[in-house]
């Protein structure tokens, strides 16, 4: 290769790489944000400010948009939890469930305050296990913290990145 070569691939390689981060960089224009307490169209008692919370510290600790109240927010973030099954997960030999896996579906849209169109909305749902045991209601809490906590990690994963 000719020594102008080397130049041009040089310039090409520096001007082709830059710096670069896996940290994205969220929705243009928003920089704080509200999160108003979730709707719960369920017959689960507690679950709305068990994801609110979730939502709330995955917020806090992500650190990628300030959290505000209503009035000082870039956007407010708002959902409706619609459904939670529970169903069997895994059985012993003779066909009696040891394992139940649960399915929370939230529905939810980032809006603009002052504006009726969402920036985005959309749908997840989030996906927790826990051991059957009869009477046991502590097993099936860790199970819905599971699915509430997978919940609350894809919304920041889709409200702080943009790829």
């Amino acid at each position: 290769m000719t020594r102008v070569g080397y130049i041009l691939l040089g310039g090409l390689l520096c001007t082709g790489c830059g710096v670069y981060s896996f940290t994205g960089h969220g929705i243009a224009g928003i920089e704080s944000i509200a999160v108003d307490p979730f709707d719960n169209r369920t017959a689960e008692f507690g679950i709305r400010e068990d994801l609110t919370e979730a939502i709330i510290t995955r917020l806090l600790a992500d650190r990628s948009l300030t959290l505000t109240d209503r009035n000082n927010a870039d956007a407010v973030l708002k959902g409706v939890l619609i459904d939670v099954n529970d169903r069997p997960l895994t059985f012993q030999t003779d066909e009696t469930v040891t394992e139940y896996q649960i399915t929370i579906t939230v529905e939810f849209s980032l809006m603009v305050p002052g504006k009726t169109e969402p920036i985005w909305e959309g749908r997840i749902s989030g996906i927790g296990s826990y051991p059957y045991r009869s009477g046991g209601l502590e097993e099936r809490r860790g199970g819905i913290t599971e699915a509430l906590d997978r919940i609350a990690q894809d919304l920041i994963n889709r409200l702080t990145s943009d790829w």
